[in-house]
């Protein structure tokens, strides 16, 4: 059997604090087969990871965390982005039509931007979509306390169960993971269409350490710096984010970073934040 983590969030998600080649080195000491970087609304970190797998013995889905007007959506095995802010069975079609498949995320539990019970059997009797939402993740780290529903709600449902870990820190990758036959990203797929999977069960409550440990690194990466690795030798260290790194980042759309991110490889602007003063400049 296989390992797979299908929801982790790299440098490229505002809120998320690992280097794309830090999240390989992990899922390989963690012994995970397949991995999928599913920023939000992004998939530059994902297309770095499949360039850069080859030499972490780790195989990497191509996918994103999509923001619908009915909660997210994780998107796997896609060729281009789909747009925010489309219906769930808009954004499904999207996905269908460059032959990617979707899993529901931290579904129906209450909590903000999380799919509901009605918008996925809405999706599931339009038989355009219904074959492209595949998955359902019964366990995620991040919401382990409202996990409850899911589990139950889910041996009604017509969708491969899922455990991911929903990693916006570099330890917790793997701390949900998921089961199939084989070992490849293309044994993974059969399984998710096919509903063969098995979530794997945490061994412990993780979701409050996981909180606290994000608030500290998130802080740091305000002041320019990330949880990196040079290669799979090396350790995992909170290092400053490099110049090209910035430069990649500040390409997103306007609002991506931090109004206050500080920029430690060159002077301070208006706007920026002022590390002697411990405040934004105007």
């Amino acid at each position: 059997m296989g390992t797979a983590d299908l929801h982790i969030h790299s440098i490229y998600s505002h809120d998320a604090t690992t280097t794309v080649r830090a999240i390989l080195k992990q899922a390989t000491d963690v012994k995970l087969d397949v991995i999928a970087i599913t920023d939000h609304d992004e998939v530059r970190g994902s297309l770095e990871a499949q360039q850069l797998a080859p030499a972490y013995g780790v195989e990497v889905i191509p996918g994103s965390e999509i923001s619908t007007r009915d909660g997210h959506l994780v998107a796997l095995f896609i060729k281009t982005l789909p747009p925010a802010g489309m219906s769930l069975t808009e954004t499904l079609h999207n996905i269908g039509e460059q032959g990617g498949i979707a899993i529901a995320p931290h579904p129906f539990n209450n909590l903000p931007n999380s799919l509901s019970m009605e918008a996925v059997l809405g999706a599931l009797v339009d038989t355009e979509v219904k074959n492209v939402l595949r998955g359902i993740e019964t366990h995620n780290m991040g919401t382990q306390n409202f996990d409850k529903v899911v589990q139950k709600l889910s041996a009604h449902l017509p969708f491969a169960k899922i455990a991911s870990s929903d990693a916006h820190i570099y330890w917790a990758i793997g701390a949900g993971r998921t089961e199939f036959p084989g070992k490849t990203a293309k044994d993974l797929r059969t399984a998710l269409e096919n509903n063969t999977t098995v979530p794997v069960p945490y061994e412990e409550e993780l979701s409050a350490r996981a909180i606290l440990s994000w608030a500290r690194r998130i802080t740091m990466r305000q002041f320019g710096y990330a949880s990196d690795a040079n290669s799979l030798s090396s350790p995992i260290l909170t290092k400053p984010i490099s110049r090209s790194m910035i430069q990649r980042l500040r390409k997103k759309q306007d609002g991506y970073l931090p109004s206050c991110f500080y920029d430690r490889t060159r002077l301070i602007k208006p706007g920026e934040f002022n590390s002697r003063s411990s405040r934004c400049v105007k």
